[in-house]
């Protein structure tokens, strides 16, 4: 079955007093990407973020978010940098100044908002446990982004089915107006003759006619094309049912459908076949739409 690149995963958990939430959010790429937002001093997390993501993914661009709540007591002890403070507030005096302000109209609690004003002091068995603990809701996540990854490919393969079915319809339609092709050229070519008035009916030379349609049928026949229509149309199938991963072989399974329409449409040399032709690209592009969401 498919597997769509795009998805949506969320879980949260309370460590301890720590609310500890992941977003993963996956949309089409050419290739593998990562976007981490993690907080300061969560770095670490990364490359086991990674190391999971890229064992279910091979495309797609994920942006991985961690949210720590406020309350940080349960794995470390605050610590406040007493000469980062006096610097943030001589900027504060600073600012004040250039300004025309009284620096004091500044709180206090504003101030140990600052960027490290407030650090956290854990011990490496607290931290250990933490991040593991962090790891569990990251997999949480996973699974959930997983699951709507495969219910958004599930839905991805009914309309491709619907559209492929599509184009065996219209391969059909040109095979119907490709029958009787031969014998319209050849009383076009007839009419044309006796339209010139340089012979007449019971002068017409029968033998070449046949020869110039015999020399123009191998010039416009259409059957190999089709053939191949039918193989791709047949392995496109295969593929979806049987290759998560295979976004980038259907797309180039689209490439030679769209080669083959085209020459199909060079080599036909009639209106119907051509209206048929000019449908049958559009059901490829559609084909092609969806599979750009498809890992």
């Amino acid at each position: 079955m498919l597997i769509s690149m795009t998805g949506y995963g969320r879980a949260e958990n309370k460590i301890g007093e720590t609310s500890v939430t992941i977003e993963l959010r996956a949309v089409n790429s050419r290739f593998l990407e990562f976007v981490m937002r993690l907080p300061r001093g969560y770095e670490g997390i990364e490359d086991s973020a990674r190391t999971s993501l890229q064992s279910i993914l091979t495309r797609g661009r994920v942006t991985v978010t961690l949210n720590i709540g406020t309350e940080q007591s349960s794995v470390g002890k605050p610590r406040l940098d007493g000469e980062l403070l006096q610097h943030y507030q001589q900027l504060v005096n600073h600012g004040a100044a250039l300004l025309g302000r009284q620096s004091d109209s500044f709180p206090l609690v504003e101030l140990l908002k600052f960027p490290d004003v407030i650090s956290y002091s854990i011990n490496t068995e607290d931290q250990q446990k933490f991040m593991a603990a962090v790891m569990d809701v990251l997999t949480e996540a996973i699974d959930q982004l997983q699951a709507m990854r495969y219910r958004e490919g599930e839905l991805l393969e009914v309309t491709i089915s619907e559209q492929l079915t599509n184009v065996m319809r219209i391969l059909e339609k040109i095979r119907e107006n490709d029958a009787d092709r031969l014998q319209v050229l050849t009383d076009k070519m007839r009419k044309k003759i006796l339209d010139s008035g340089l012979t007449t009916d019971q002068q017409i030379d029968e033998k070449r006619i046949e020869q110039e349609v015999l020399i123009w049928s191998d010039k416009l026949d259409i059957n190999e094309e089709l053939t191949r229509m039918d193989a791709h149309v047949q392995h496109f199938r295969e593929l979806m049912h049987e290759n998560g991963d295979a976004g980038k072989r259907l797309n180039f399974l689209l490439q030679e459908m769209n080669r083959e329409a085209n020459t199909i449409g060079s080599k036909a040399n009639s209106t119907p076949i051509g209206h048929a032709v000019v449908e049958l690209k559009n059901e490829i592009e559609r084909i092609r739409e969806q599979v750009q969401n498809v890992q």
